[in-house]
């Protein structure tokens, strides 16, 4: 099975003409015999206009390709709550679900989160949420458990997963940075820009993942575009777009879907 993941397309950020842009990446995952699409997350600030999307590409696809979906942090700021987004809200939705690639090959979704891990104790957790409050897009989710209890939680189930695959290999999604190789720590004096790391994921993830059977980690989040990374038996790969914008340009290319084609992550099993 040839399996294709992308993530952080903000298709609403980078100003994309959203029925030209599901056409024509239909048209290339049918031209390159992709059997799954999975988007990991961060489509729209929108998780409704998520939803339609990949409903709509679905409808347009039909059973010539499948496609799945797990939430990122700027799906989850509208249109949906804490319960639903820990809920079986749609069968494309991918979170704390499983799809069988093959008879030994599982694929494993999970939104996942973030515990303030890649700073350590430099920072007090009041100090983040402050600047969390302050400063970050997060602000905007509402959720009724801290941080950590919500990263515990999202752990607990990929556990979970990892256990019912019964020595299968396994290939996780999930939203959110895994490794701390992957972050840039910075002095005192950018002490706004180290304590945001607190806010992009947690090691544990990678830790947990490197005692398993994974043999693929596909997450996104991190629009720096780090290379794949193999520990193990295991190897990390990030399908992040990135933004594309006037404030920002994190592209290497002039157009989205150029852009979109140098980031895909394509794994065949």
């Amino acid at each position: 099975m040839k399996v294709a993941f992308s993530s952080d397309n903000h298709l609403d950020l980078n100003k994309i003409n959203v029925e030209r842009i599901m056409n024509v990446q239909a048209l290339y995952l049918l031209n390159a015999s992709i059997n799954l699409y999975v988007i990991a997350g961060d489509l729209f600030n929108d998780f409704e206009k998520t939803l339609t999307y990949v409903r709509d590409m679905q409808t347009l696809l039909a059973d010539k390709v499948q496609i799945r979906f797990i939430a990122g942090n700027h799906d989850m700021a509208k249109g949906v709550t804490y319960e639903e987004l820990e809920s079986d809200i749609d069968p494309l939705y991918l979170h704390n679900k499983f799809i069988d690639l093959t008879p030994t090959v599982r694929l494993i979704g999970n939104n996942g989160w973030y515990d303030y891990d890649f700073v350590g104790d430099t920072y007090t957790d009041a100090q983040i949420q402050q600047f969390k409050q302050t400063f970050w897009y997060d602000r905007r989710i509402q959720q009724p458990v801290t941080d950590k209890e919500r990263f515990n939680r999202n752990m607990a189930q990929i556990q979970a997963q990892l256990d019912a695959a019964d020595r299968r290999q396994t290939v996780v999604v999930s939203h959110f940075v895994p490794r701390s190789d992957y972050i840039k720590r910075f002095p005192a004096s950018n002490q706004r820009l180290d304590m945001a790391n607190a806010l992009l994921g947690s090691s544990k993830l990678g830790k947990i993942l490197d005692n398993s059977y994974t043999v693929a980690t596909v997450t996104g989040h991190l629009h720096l575009h780090p290379a794949p990374l193999k520990v193990g038996n295991n190897t990390y790969y990030n399908a992040a777009v990135g933004y594309h914008t006037v404030r920002v340009n994190e592209w290497d290319s002039d157009d989205f879907m150029t852009e979109w084609q140098r980031r895909l992550v394509i794994l065949d099993f």
